[in-house]
Parts: structure tokens; C-alpha cells; sequence
């Protein structure tokens, strides 16, 4: 048995090697194609948790019943926030919960549930108005950074922590604070064909017992997906090539702090303190992104072939050509 578990996971971390090294753009194709052949060389369980520790690209949906929710006053948020984005977080086998309505899609129909139409896991009262008031905020947050056009979505999931001990009764949560924009050519200028940025901040709140700070461990994943538009870039630099080029990675970190609090169960004192973890780390992450990691790439592209002679290219021409006459005077 446990040779049996440890060839399991040595399949599995195969796996997620290659996936960190084929392109996010693919990831999606690629976890279902390994998870299919988990499934048949392991067992179901290993390709369920492949998808659990992998990190595709966040998906998003429509919510039908937010409007509706929004005109009679209830919890779905305004007739506009109808999309949410979709990930492990809030799934429950192959449906979506939404954070605006509260409802699964498909819908999840349980012997439980009025009409049939909010089965599968929900988060406790006190924890799911946290949440609202976490999605309402969040949101402002993506119109202030990722513009507030329909190229980017947010959205945030809470659940309480294991124990039945909910936020209600002065226990910690968990959640995820996510963050999907597209970019498509017509969208942007000519030099950019498409680009994705995905931001996934998981982070689990634990007060102390004697309820004055909480402690904040969060987990940060983005990932950056860009392709230029050859044929732009070639004009711009005097070329007639045309080759496509996708320039994709991510980057994680982890954050840690324990932060005052007046009461246990306020979730907006939570939210708050979360929101500049949020903010401080993304500033953090994508500076280091610029400074760091594509001037890298730049460096290594310019190692290979500098960049300098393109723009002399009749000068070196003529070198050229008078080190081969040279040459060929030298030998008669």
C-alpha cells in the first residue's frame, strides 16, 4: 500500500511539472488531457486531486438571477454585476455557486432545498454576509486597478474554517479573493493581440483566543499572459517578419500577518485588514514582475542576439563584406 501511495504521487508531481512548464494559455487543454490519464493509470481520486493542486485559468459565468435579485433588494448586488468567476472555490461537483445570488449553476437539486435551486455547500449567515459585503468591495477595487469595463471580473468566496466553529461564534474563515481580465486586440492598441492576467489570493483568517488580533496567512498566485501583435511590431521595427510570439508565467508568495481587531466577528474589520494584505502584495508582485522578471527575459533574448546591430545592420554588412575580400587577397 505504500509503495502504491508513493508511485501515486510521484505521477502526480510529474504531472505538475509539466504543467509548470508548458504554457498557461494551455494549461486548461493540458490538466484535462494528464487528469484523463491519471484517471485510467491511477484512479479517479488522483485526477481529482490534480485539479485541486494545479492552477488553470479562471473561468467565469453568468449569473441569470442577479438582476432579478437586484430589483426586489436582495442579496444579488446591482442588475450589472451579473458575471462571476469560476474555480475549484466555488464548485461543487460540475456546478458553479455564484457570490451574487448565492445559487449553483447548473443547478444543484437536493431533497433540502425550496424548489430545488440552492443545493450544494453555502457558507454560514453571519459568514455569507461577510461575503456580499467582501464582493461589493472587492469590486471597487478591480474598477480602480483593471479598469471597470466587462474585461474584468472579481469575485470572493468564503467558507468557514473546519471545526463548526463559524465566524458567527468568534472563529476564523477561509476564502478566496479572485481577479480575471482579458485582453483582446480590439481592445487595446495595435502592438498587443491578447493578454490574461489572473490574480488568486487565498487566505485563511485566525483570531486569537483572547479576540484582540486575528492572524492572516494568505497565498498569492498570478499569472500573466501575453502575445503581441507580430505584424505591428514588425512594422514598428522596420521588419517583414511575422512570427507569433506568447510570453506567459507566474509567480506565487506567500504573506503572513497578525493584525488588531476590536471584535471577532466583525467581517468588515476582516475584510478591510485583507484588502490592504491584497493590495500591498499585488504592488509588490507586479513591480517585481517588470523589474525583475521580464528585464531577465530581455537579457537573455539580448545574450542570445544582440539587438544593437539591428539597427546598423548596412554597417556591419560592410565589414563583412570587406573581411571576405581581405580574406580572399590574403589566399592569391
Amino acid at each position: 500500500a505504500a509503495e502504491n501511495v508513493a508511485e501515486r504521487e510521484e505521477r502526480l508531481v510529474a504531472c505538475l511539472n509539466i504543467l509548470r512548464r508548458t504554457p498557461i494559455g494551455d494549461a486548461e487543454e493540458n490538466i484535462a488531457g494528464l487528469a484523463s490519464l491519471l484517471a485510467s493509470a491511477v484512479d479517479a481520486d488522483a485526477a481529482e486531486e490534480l485539479y485541486q493542486r494545479s492552477d488553470p485559468p479562471l473561468g467565469h459565468a453568468i449569473d441569470p438571477s442577479a438582476s432579478a435579485e437586484a430589483a426586489e433588494g436582495g442579496e444579488g448586488g446591482s442588475p450589472t454585476k451579473k458575471a462571476f468567476i469560476i474555480s475549484d472555490y466555488n464548485r461543487d461537483g460540475d456546478s458553479y455557486r455564484s457570490p451574487w445570488s448565492n445559487f449553483y449553476y447548473p443547478p444543484i437539486a437536493t431533497a433540502t432545498t425550496a424548489g430545488g435551486e440552492s443545493g450544494g455547500f453555502q457558507p454560514s449567515p453571519a459568514l455569507r454576509q461577510a461575503e456580499i459585503m467582501a464582493n461589493e468591495v472587492f469590486d471597487s477595487y478591480r474598477s480602480l486597478y483593471y479598469g471597470s469595463g466587462d474585461s474584468s471580473i472579481a469575485s470572493v468566496y468564503l467558507w468557514d474554517r473546519d471545526g463548526g466553529n463559524t465566524v458567527e461564534g468568534g472563529g476564523g474563515f477561509a476564502g478566496a479573493f479572485l481577479i480575471k481580465k482579458e485582453i483582446q486586440e480590439e481592445d487595446s492598441d495595435r502592438h498587443l493581440r491578447k493578454g490574461a492576467w489572473n490574480s488568486a489570493h487565498v487566505v485563511e483568517v485566525v483570531p486569537s483566543p483572547e479576540g484582540r488580533t486575528a492572524a492572516y496567512g494568505m497565498t498569492t498566485t498570478i499569472s500573466l499572459m501575453v502575445e503581441p501583435n507580430a505584424k505591428a511590431v514588425a512594422e514598428g521595427i522596420g521588419s517583414d517578419s511575422s512570427t507569433n510570439t506568447c510570453i506567459s508565467g507566474s509567480l506565487s508568495k506567500r504573506s503572513d500577518r497578525v493584525l488588531p481587531i476590536s471584535s471577532t466577528n466583525d467581517g468588515a474589520e476582516h475584510i478591510a485588514n485583507i484588502g490592504a494584505m491584497i493590495e500591498d502584495v499585488e504592488i509588490e508582485m507586479r513591480s517585481s514582475m517588470d523589474s525583475l522578471h521580464i528585464q531577465k527575459t530581455r537579457y537573455v533574448v539580448d545574450s542570445v542576439r544582440s539587438p544593437s546591430a539591428a539597427g546598423n545592420g548596412g554597417k556591419v554588412a560592410t565589414l563583412l563584406t570587406e573581411a571576405v575580400l581581405a580574406r580572399q587577397a590574403n589566399k592569391s
